[in-house]
């Protein structure tokens, strides 16, 4: 195993990073690349009662239990991680686990607009199964040509867009890319997707919000209806679009809740 990089430096001045922000959420000794600006922002929201740390564990929980079914349930041996954050030092990351359940067959690739993720990502990635690449869901001819080149698109691919979707504004048309991403791969491949809502408690989530837009962070917040317009005609797989903690939970995570604002899914097309 290739040893993990140094910690970043920290300074309250640098810009805040959406990857970074969540990764001060995640806490413990596995996430610890962020600078003191970011920690900064985590410590507002908790100050204001959201629960910015359980969310980002229940956000990150069920991504890996949504990629598991992907590749160990589904089968899907080809796994498309659209703003995928740092990686952990010592954890699990979406690659292994595509490894650990289709072998030699796995490919994986990261896709993130931050060249700061791309480039942290380099020293987890040997050889042809698994790179990644700085690029742009809302730039969707790029990113395709991107899967092009490192997938086999006669096959299905799992397409993963977790905590992802609610940082591009409606201007950007991010219903419009997500169904263009799918619509060009085959049959049977799939949309893992979780979102922040703000059904649970607009006043709270909304002042959540102005927190990240002050620290330079988009946020948009969805309805239910939004959030699963999404997923378009794909069929959804096990409980549906549910509290990310409520989708097929393992209580692995003995701080994970219903109720952390953020709705989870998958469909297969």
């Amino acid at each position: 195993m290739t040893p993990p990089p140094p910690p970043l430096s920290y300074s309250l001045h640098a810009p805040v990073s959406s990857a970074r922000v969540h990764h001060a959420a995640l806490g413990g000794q596995d996430f610890y690349d962020s600078y003191e600006a970011d920690e900064d922002v985590v410590r507002r929201l908790t100050d204001i009662g959201y629960p910015a740390r359980a969310a980002a564990r229940a956000g990150r929980a069920f991504h890996l239990r949504a990629v598991t079914y992907a590749t160990e349930t589904l089968g899907l041996h080809q796994v498309l991680d659209i703003g995928p954050g740092l990686p952990p030092h010592t954890g699990v990351d979406t690659h292994s686990i595509a490894a650990l359940y289709t072998g030699d067959r796995a490919r994986t690739l990261y896709a993130d607009t931050d060249p700061i993720v791309v480039a942290r990502w380099d020293p987890w990635l040997r050889g042809r199964h698994v790179r990644a690449a700085q690029t742009d869901l809302r730039r969707t001819e790029t990113l395709l040509a991107e899967a092009d080149a490192h997938f086999d698109l006669r096959y299905p691919v799992a397409v993963v867009a977790t905590a992802v979707l609610d940082t591009i504004d409606d201007q950007d048309q991010p219903h419009l890319c997500m169904r263009r991403i799918m619509e060009a791969l085959v049959p049977g491949s799939v949309l893992v997707l979780s979102h922040l809502t703000y059904e649970d408690n607009p006043p709270l989530v909304h002042q959540a919000e102005s927190i990240l837009r002050k620290a330079g962070l988009t946020s948009c917040a969805r309805g239910f209806e939004d959030i699963a317009a999404f997923f378009g005609d794909l069929t959804a797989v096990g409980p549906g679009l549910v509290p990310v903690s409520q989708w097929y939970p393992t209580g692995a995570d003995p701080d994970d809740r219903s109720t952390v604002h953020t709705y989870g899914g998958v469909g297969i097309t």
